[in-house]
Order: C-alpha cells, then sequence, then structure tokens
C-alpha cells in the first residue's frame, strides 16, 4: 500500500526552499508515495512548476499574512491584511495557535497522512506540529545562529519542536545550530535534491548574454539583504579601479532593486553591470559567465552553488552555511572569509587570471550531484529509519 504524504509549505515565490520543494516532488516514487502538497497562501511563480501527479491543497483565509511582513502590509496600505496579521500574531503570543490551527486542518484536510513534512522550517513547523500524522518531519534551511526568524516566538517553537519526530538540515552547520538555538538533538542532515538534467539542459539553451568582452561574472539572486548584492557590485568596483576589465549580470528582482541600481550609476557602472530581472532560466546566462558570485551574508544551503557546476560555471563564494559542503575541490571554485575586503581581493585575483578560471570551467563539463545518496537518505527517512 502507498504512503500517504502531506508537505507543507508557505507559498510557492520564486526562491530556493520552492525550488527544492519541486525537485523532491519530481524525484519521489508514485509507485510508493501518494503526495498532497499543502500551500497555506496559494500563490508564486512556481505553482506551475509543481508535478502533475501531486494533490495541490489550498489554505484558508486564515493564512493570508504568514508570509507577510507588517511592514510590507502597511507600506502597500492593505488594512484588511493587517488586521489578519494582527489577529495572526495575537494566536500566537498566546498560545491560542494551536487551538486555531487544529480548527483549520479540520476543514483543509481530508485525510490521515502516514508522513506529514514542513517543507520550510516556521509556521509550517507549528502547522505540522498540531497534525496528527504518524511521522511528523521538519525542514530546515537556515542557519539559525546568524538569522534566528522564530526569535519573536522561541517559546512556542520550542513547544512545537518537542512534537516534530525528525528535523532534517540542509547543511552540518545549519544542523549544529539548529540543536544550539532551540535545545534539541534530533536533527539530521540530509544535503538537498538537484534537478540535474533539467539544470543541465536549460543552461545550453541560446541566450543573448549581455556582454562580449571582459572578465564575466553573474548573481542569481532575491535583491534581499541577506543576498548582499551590493557587496559584488563593490567588488566590481574595485577590480575595474585595479585596471581589470570585468563585468557583471544580476538576475533576479526584489526589494532592493533600485537601491542597488542607485549604487551601479552612483559608481559609474552603467556600462558594467547589467539588471536583467527574473528569468525562468538563469542557466544559460550562468554558463555564459566565467564565474558565479555567492556574496550573501548568510545561508543554509545554497543549491544556486550546485546549480552553478551542473551549468559549468566554477564559484567564487563567502564562507556562510553550507558551501563547504559543496565546493570540495580546486576546480570548483573558492571559499572567502565573510567580509568585503576578502571578496574584493578574490575577485580580483581570479579576474586577473582568467587563464585558471577557464581551467575550472572545463573540469566542471561533467559534474553530478549527489543525487542518488540523497533519495536513498530520504527513503529510509520515510521508512522509520533514522
Amino acid at each position: 500500500m502507498k504512503k500517504k504524504i502531506l508537505f507543507i509549505n508557505d507559498e510557492m515565490t520564486m526562491g530556493g526552499v520552492s525550488r527544492i520543494l519541486n525537485t523532491l516532488l519530481k524525484n519521489l516514487d508514485q509507485e510508493k508515495y501518494d503526495v498532497d502538497l499543502l500551500i497555506l497562501h496559494k500563490h508564486g511563480e512556481l505553482l506551475d512548476e509543481i508535478p502533475e501527479y501531486v494533490h495541490v491543497l489550498e489554505g484558508s483565509s486564515f493564512f493570508d499574512t504568514i508570509d507577510c511582513s507588517i511592514h510590507q502590509i502597511l507600506k502597500e496600505k492593505k488594512l484588511k491584511l493587517l488586521f489578519h496579521k494582527l489577529r495572526l500574531l495575537f494566536f500566537m503570543k498566546t498560545g491560542l495557535i494551536g487551538h486555531a490551527i487544529k480548527k483549520e486542518r479540520k476543514q483543509i484536510l481530508k485525510s490521515h497522512y502516514d508522513i506529514e513534512f514542513s517543507a520550510k522550517e516556521g509556521f509550517c513547523t507549528i502547522f505540522n506540529s498540531f497534525g496528527d500524522s504518524d511521522l511528523k518531519l521538519n525542514w530546515v534551511q537556515v542557519d539559525y545562529e546568524v538569522n534566528n526568524y522564530a526569535s519573536h516566538h522561541m517559546r512556542l517553537m520550542k513547544a512545537c519542536l518537542k512534537r516534530i519526530d525528525l528535523n532534517i538540515a540542509c547543511s552540518t552547520k545549519v544542523q549544529q545550530a539548529f540543536k544550539k538555538v532551540f535545545e534539541i538533538e534530533n536533527v539530521e542532515v540530509i544535503h538537498n535534491l538537484m534537478d540535474d538534467k533539467r539544470i543541465i539542459d536549460l543552461s545550453y539553451e541560446n541566450c543573448s548574454y549581455p556582454f562580449e568582452n571582459g572578465f564575466k561574472c553573474i548573481a542569481v539572486a532575491r535583491f534581499h539583504p541577506q543576498k548582499s548584492i551590493d557587496r559584488l557590485i563593490y567588488a566590481v568596483d574595485y577590480v575595474k579601479k585595479k585596471g581589470v576589465k570585468i563585468n557583471c549580470t544580476l538576475i533576479g528582482g526584489g526589494e532592493l532593486e533600485e537601491s542597488l541600481k542607485n549604487q551601479v550609476s552612483e559608481l559609474g557602472l552603467d556600462n558594467d553591470v547589467c539588471f536583467m530581472g527574473y528569468k525562468t532560466n538563469p542557466y544559460n546566462y550562468i554558463r555564459g559567465a566565467d564565474l558565479f558570485v555567492l556574496s550573501s551574508l548568510y545561508e543554509g544551503y545554497p543549491t544556486i552553488v550546485l546549480e552553478s557546476f551542473l551549468s559549468g560555471t566554477p564559484v567564487l563564494a563567502m564562507s556562510v552555511a553550507g558551501v563547504n559542503e559543496q565546493i570540495l575541490h580546486e576546480y570548483e571554485g573558492e571559499i572567502v572569509d565573510n567580509d568585503q575586503n576578502a571578496l574584493n581581493e578574490a575577485l580580483y585575483a581570479l579576474a586577473s587570471n582568467k587563464q585558471k578560471v577557464d581551467g575550472w570551467k572545463k573540469q566542471l563539463s561533467n559534474y553530478k550531484s549527489e543525487n542518488e545518496i540523497v533519495l536513498k537518505q530520504l527513503e529510509g527517512v520515510f521508512n522509520g529509519n533514522k
């Protein structure tokens, strides 16, 4: 008999968690698992990429603000949403959230599940913890020592985690941080799955690359403070001022887009930095670059690093969680201290030695991810073998 699994995510906007979730769903054995996906606030660009065999459920209006901040709601002057957000926070602060979730679960869910899997730690964890599924799993993708999203609800989160059977961390650093912050032990490391064939095929599609000459670096990210794209722009300016011809392609968008464009103009880099917007296929642009740069302040296990390898491009990464479990060989790239000066000097050294970077790209031509290992680990968990 098939095992019935419920996955829970808050939304399906463009980003790492939703992509990772869709990749996992795509790789699950349909002969073994009957899969439902509950999206608490159903919206996002990646809804269309959910595999057809997955039965998609939608949360009630109670969950419409779980992925919105009060600041964002006030900025957009959505007073009705503000009321919903304040009500949600009231339930969380008073401890009434459990009763509310149990009520909502009865309305939304019509089945009992063998396995319930929170695709994103946080509110999805809370929702999971108040269910009655046989095995409760929680996916952890964030280094909580660097950024604790639950800092305002620690008592609630610790209580909920006591009802979770196993937390699955995407990297060793994430595992260690989650254990320490929440004072728990049931955290195991399983790396994220990669959609190798899709990424490789897309990376060979034709694209109109914005630059022809010079050392080409690229970043694909949300324009959010975490990703610190401003550091990459400063590094490009540093390299240019040192006399090396360099350019930078930025794929993505977000709240900091306007300020980043202003930064580029103020530094006189309008002809050296190109904002491409969101791309459903960024991989052909990554393949066209000499180097991918991960300038983030913090991460969990940034899958864009492996996606870059699969696209045939080495990575220069800040020393954040997960990258030391991805960049294992010299030809895959470099990891540098998490500060501006280290990024400046490393980018300058690599841009000054394109021959070395070209050699790395050649060695990455046959890169393969560790999907077989990861799938075996997940199978073990689903069968109750931790």
